[in-house]
């Protein structure tokens, strides 16, 4: 019997995962870490006493006795007297819990405090989370190996704030960046993720729901039956989602809020610099039209092609180099990548993680351009539809990788099943079109090398074999209202083309 996890909200899926637990330790694939992080709910509570949610915000300093972790509130003259000094790092986590991943904000906080702030290394929080009794509260957190120091409990404009708002997303990296200056900066967006789509109406989803179990491989499965952003849409509660999603006010970050919000944290309070990595600990984020976004903003972008657990990052091994080191950002970026796999690689077959190197991404999205372009004039010069069919067999979901939403597909692959496919083109014979044959050839090899040249490091499961690191945009039937509204599409002729695919 196959126990499904679709049934529950994500903060049961937790318990779920604790009864499933001793077949994972059957498992020698299962690590033992993976087992101890899946905590009941008792533990779940004695780690939110811990972070003192419930406490009065003017609550003296203190050490909770149930934990090991220390608990500490400044006063505004201790906040005052801290000295800045500039370290090498300044890791900005933007914790976006006022929804169903509470309980693992919760848990990888925690997970933090294993590391710490060092000689090397900043760490800080923000996070907007509701806790018992429905009541919201914000917290801004610097974190110590083994404590945590709450430094806005005396501040009376950040108590209560809205992490789907871009302007909070904004306050939080000017505290972070003008209290805690570093010569790196890598700033983290925890929450659920959609992609370049920005559904219209839905409910947040939990990753977790779409996992079964597998007792035969004691691994977890992602159930594939229905689309990620289907599924959304099939849900009954009326509200759009993109990343960092408010359940209190129902705001959310569209693509545009993030690419607005960005542009001014870079300009103003980074002084016209980037940060060194952008990261997303969500789902659905390493797209080519993210990477378009972010690549203004950022050096290196971390993030997963497919969803991810709730557990999400375990930001003590994420984090791990810097107990001995103060790595560079791409030793960092890679470090997360092979994090991630050492975690989840015993437990499914179905996750990826991947690096990107965002000065190479203007050269790959010149390169779809092109390929777009082409495409388009081979759709108008087909016979017997022939072009259409070969695109179609190309992206066809038994045959191109894709993902829980399987209007993301990879793009290294694509490529490369059009390269076999289009042996099949029917053109009328001319010199003309032997040309364009020719070009889409070159182009499609040509953008496989820079796929590959511009993913600096990427691990995926075995039933994703086949993914390299960088997911697009490709319907099968219709074009959804908000993707016209990316700026890649408004840039670059992929639109277009997909356009010309499906409607003529």
């Amino acid at each position: 019997m196959v126990a499904t996890l679709r049934e529950y909200s994500r903060c049961t899926a937790l318990c779920v995962i604790v009864w499933l637990a001793p077949c994972f330790a059957e498992s020698e694939k299962a690590p033992a870490m993976y087992n101890a992080a899946c905590m009941d709910t008792d533990k779940l509570c004695i780690a939110e006493q811990a972070l003192s949610f419930d406490a009065q915000v003017g609550s003296t300093n203190r050490a909770n006795k149930n934990t090991s972790i220390e608990y500490e509130v400044y006063t505004p003259e201790e906040e005052q007297s801290k000295k800045r000094i500039v370290k090498d790092w300044t890791v900005i986590v933007y914790v976006a819990a006022d929804n169903d991943l509470r309980n693992f904000a919760i848990r990888n906080i925690k997970q933090m405090t294993q590391i710490g702030s060092n000689e090397h290394l900043n760490i800080l929080v923000h996070i907007d989370i509701r806790i018992s009794g429905n009541q919201k509260i914000t917290r801004r957190y610097f974190i110590e190996r083994n404590k945590i120091t709450h430094v806005n409990a005396h501040d009376p404009s950040s108590q209560q704030m809205d992490s789907g708002d871009p302007r909070t997303l904004i306050s939080c990296c000017e505290w972070a960046i003008q209290n805690y200056p570093a010569h790196h900066y890598m700033l983290v967006f925890w929450n659920h993720g959609t992609g370049p789509v920005d559904p219209g109406s839905s409910r947040i989803i939990n990753p977790s729901e779409l996992f079964t179990f597998n007792p035969q491989t004691c691994k977890l499965e992602l159930d594939r039956s229905i689309g990620f952003l289907d599924l959304i849409n099939h849900a009954a509660m009326q509200r759009p989602r993109g990343i960092c999603w408010d359940d209190t006010t129902g705001h959310y970050l569209t693509n545009q809020k993030l690419d607005a919000a960005l542009a001014e944290i870079t300009t103003r309070i980074l002084k016209n610099r980037k940060f060194d990595i952008i990261a997303f600990d969500a789902c659905l984020m390493a797209t080519i039209e993210i990477a378009d976004i972010v690549k203004k903003y950022s050096h290196i972008m971390v993030a997963s092609q497919e969803v991810e657990l709730g557990t999400g990052w375990y930001y003590d091994e994420a984090l791990q180099q810097f107990l001995y080191t103060s790595p560079s950002a791409q030793a960092l970026a890679q470090h997360i990548v092979s994090a991630y796999a050492k975690v989840y690689g015993p437990i499914t077959n179905d996750y990826t993680q991947s690096a990107i190197n965002l000065e190479a991404i203007t050269e790959l999205e010149e390169n779809i351009d092109l390929v777009a372009q082409l495409l388009i004039q081979c759709l108008a010069e087909q016979q017997h539809r022939s072009v259409t069919s070969a695109i179609k067999a190309s992206r066809n979901r038994f045959l191109c990788t894709h993902f829980e939403e399987p209007s993301y597909i990879d793009l290294h692959h694509f490529y490369s099943n059009l390269l076999e496919n289009m042996r099949s083109f029917a053109l009328p014979d001319n010199a003309r079109n032997r040309e364009l044959k020719n070009k889409l050839q070159q182009a499609l090899e040509r953008g496989k090398k820079i796929i590959i040249n511009s993913v600096a490091a990427n691990n995926v499961g075995k039933n994703l074999a086949q993914a390299k690191g960088i997911s697009i945009y490709f319907p099968e039937r219709y074009i959804h209202i908000s993707y016209p509204l990316t700026a890649f599409a408004n840039t670059y002729m992929w639109s277009n083309f997909l356009s010309h695919y499906l409607f003529t």
